[in-house]
């Protein structure tokens, strides 16, 4: 930013050591001495909002941004291949579902359960695209296991919506071919985006992530990224499951037995 320029801000006591006036004292008066007297806070407030500096126009480029996406290669060496383990996804079959073949079931506590193929979501004015990111929740500062995409789904909002959810409805359960679940509160699919993706940079889910369709969350650690979704289904229960930021997901998951442990140290 070679616009911004550091300003100095000078307190009033620089200015008098400055001006040959450190060593000058002043007579307070009785009135002085009347007043009461600001507390510390309030004279940090005060100094604070002194040496506020207001700038009109701040011209420069920032070198950060969040607009680049990761090709596809690379999200499937350190994303796709590693989330068979790493991720609550679970291991995709072997001979995978032709992608013009799935479907998704939608029912629980609805009044409009239905099923929708993967033709009539292509077909839909409902398709969206949009940048998302992906991170591993053990990802660590700088790791690898992050990236940004283009991806291009269905929300998992409007799904639910075309069902009709009753207004007890409370959680919904999104489980894969293989019978892997993943819970999450009602409300929390309300406050996010999280579309059932088939696409990733233009190309099919398999390229990169592998499976057919994936459901992606924003602002949500990757372990929740469940694959080969075969049916939503919403319940009414007594107690929610946790949101995924909470601290009592966080520490459920830290009591997860990490892939060392599960597969003996030696991943096939």
């Amino acid at each position: 930013m070679k616009a911004l320029k550091k300003t100095l801000v000078i307190g009033t006591s620089s200015i008098m050591a400055l001006s040959g006036m450190g060593g000058v004292a002043l007579a307070a008066t009785q009135a002085d001495v009347d007043q009461p007297t600001a507390s510390a806070e309030e004279q940090n407030q005060q100094s604070a909002e002194s040496n506020v500096v207001q700038v009109s126009q701040v011209i420069g480029e920032f070198a950060f941004t969040q607009g680049e996406t990761t090709a596809n290669d690379v999200i499937k060496k350190n994303l796709g291949d590693a989330s068979k383990y790493l991720c609550g996804a679970h291991a995709v079959a072997d001979a995978e579902e032709p992608v013009e073949d799935w479907t998704i079931s939608v029912s629980g506590a609805v009044s409009n359960p239905y099923e929708a193929t993967y033709d009539e979501f292509v077909q839909s004015d409902d398709v969206q695209s949009l940048l998302l990111g992906c991170a591993c929740a053990g990802n660590p500062a700088d790791g690898r296991a992050a990236a940004n995409a283009e991806v291009t789904g269905v929300s998992a909002l409007v799904m639910i919506g075309m069902a009709e959810p009753s207004a007890e409805a409370n959680t919904v359960v999104f489980t894969s071919a293989d019978g892997y679940e993943v819970a999450l509160p009602l409300d929390y699919i309300q406050m996010h985006y999280c579309p059932i993706v088939f696409d990733v940079n233009g190309a099919p889910l398999a390229e990169s992530m592998g499976g057919t369709n994936q459901l992606w969350l924003g602002s949500t650690a990757a372990s929740y990224f469940a694959r080969d979704i075969v049916s939503i289904t919403l319940e009414e229960r007594q107690t929610p499951p946790p949101s995924p930021n909470s601290d009592e997901a966080r520490a459920g998951y830290g009591n997860l037995p990490n892939i060392g442990v599960m597969f003996g140290g030696d991943v096939q």
